[in-house]
């Protein structure tokens, strides 16, 4: 397997084929994927094997989760030129707005603001997936997403995690959150105050493209 030297943040969406999924966890005591779980048609791409939670292709962590080489743009999913201004607009359209996730009513809740440990741990795991061809909230070195914010310098009280994996750009990541209940809660997370969050791709991995985002609320 070739491993990519290096991986950049971009304010470029990416597009290509390749399907995904996503899981979540989070500070809650409880784990609730670990492994990656199969996501609803309506969240997949085509083209690669697709996954969520249980199965091969993402991941959700509570604790208080395919681009084959084509980064042509994608039109923006709402105002701001880099990832991070989109991404957070994304999640905060979604916050702004009473959501549906798997059945429970979760009630709109402030924004969030973006922060830069949050997006490092975020980015080193991203990294560390597409690098190791895994999906998964548990890092190569074993680290779990607690470990990884701490390894920042963050000081915690509660914190959330979902990744994903073949997403071709941040609206169909988006939509394959919002369509799974574990990673739609951690979203709708009225606790958490800030997050962060990255992509990495390699196109010699599963899935070409690894998501990460992290959220939190400092101490």
């Amino acid at each position: 397997m070739k491993v990519l030297p290096l991986f950049v943040l971009s304010s470029l969406l990416l597009v290509g084929c390749g399907s995904g999924g996503s899981s979540s966890s989070s500070s809650s005591g409880t784990d609730n994927s670990g492994n990656p779980v199969s996501l609803p048609e309506d969240g997949q791409n085509i083209g690669t094997n697709p996954g969520d939670d249980n199965n091969v292709g993402g991941g959700n962590d509570n604790n208080s989760g395919d681009d084959q080489g084509n980064t042509d743009p994608d039109p923006a999913p709402g105002p701001g030129e880099t990832f991070a201004e989109q991404m957070l607009f994304a999640v905060n359209q979604a916050r702004a707005e009473e959501q549906n996730c798997g059945g429970q009513i979760m009630p709109a809740v402030p924004a969030l603001t973006w922060d830069l440990d949050l997006q490092d741990a975020a980015y080193g795991h991203s990294v560390d997936m597409a690098n190791y061809n895994f999906m998964s909230h548990t890092g190569s070195n074993g680290s779990s997403p607690q470990d990884r914010i701490e390894a920042t310098g963050y000081s915690w009280s509660t914190w959330a995690e979902n990744v994903a994996a073949g997403q071709k750009d941040i609206n169909a990541v988006m939509a394959s959150w919002m369509n799974s209940p574990g990673h739609c809660k951690n979203i709708m997370n009225g606790n958490v105050t800030e997050m962060g969050a990255a992509f990495a791709e390699n196109p010699d991995a599963q899935y070409g493209i690894y998501w990460t985002q992290v959220f939190a609320k400092p101490r």
